[in-house]
Formats: structure tokens, sequence, C-alpha cells
């Protein structure tokens, strides 16, 4: 089993759904860098056993600071996402940046959430 940190709704989306990075993604030069899964690692997805829930993910706390900066992650916690952990049944695929992953229960269930950049949080909270 391991453990992956990802930024989530209260059902389990990510941010990076389309139309929605509009609203909270700073431009930024790097962002070349940070490649969607699917073109990463193809079709990972396919390894996955039928019926587990797929995800994409970091598995330390300071990869996902490298995909959400301060500011966006504020931008997030206003929009009802937070940083969560999580236990995970397998790695699908992986690199420095991120990882793909399989779970056998939903991606909304059993994580702990916790504050990626802890006073932008809080500050988020106040001002929304």
């Amino acid at each position: 089993m391991a453990i992956v940190y990802r930024i989530q709704d209260a059902e389990g989306r990510g941010p990076w759904k389309p139309g929605f990075s509009q609203f909270w993604v700073e431009d930024r030069d790097d962002h070349d860098l940070l490649r969607p899964w699917y073109e990463q690692f193809g079709r990972v997805d396919r390894k996955a056993i039928v019926g587990m829930h797929i995800g994409c993910g970091c598995q330390t706390v300071e990869q996902l600071r490298r995909w959400f900066t301060p500011t966006e992650y504020a931008r997030l916690v206003r929009y009802g996402y937070k940083a969560v952990r999580m236990n995970v049944g397998r790695i699908l695929g992986e690199s420095d940046i991120q990882c793909v992953f399989e779970r056998s229960i939903p991606l909304a269930r059993d994580v702990h959430e916790f504050d990626l950049y802890e006073t932008v949080a809080a500050m988020a909270k106040d001002s929304g």
C-alpha cells in the first residue's frame, strides 16, 4: 500500500477539468513542465484491475506544491477543494512530478485532509 497526495473536491474530482482551470491557474513559465499523466505515461490505466478507481496525484507533498502555487491553492480552497492524502493499492505509473494510481474505494472516501500551505488555506477560508 502506498500514500498519495492530491487536491480534490468533495466528490473526489481534481481541479484539472475542462473549462475550470481558467478560474484558478496563474500564468506561469513552468507550465510546460507539468504535463498531464496521459501524455507522460501513455495508457497506464489499462494496467488497472477492473473495478478499481483510478486517479492522479503525487507521492510527496513537495511534488504537490510543484503543481499548485500558494495563490492557486487559495483559489481552489475558495472553490471547495482540499489537499488530501490517501492510501492507494498500487502505483500504475510514476515520475518525478506525479503518479497514476488505483484504489479499491472511491477517491472521495477515506481521505485525510491537510493544509498544503497552512496560512494560505486559513486566509482563503476567512475571505471566502
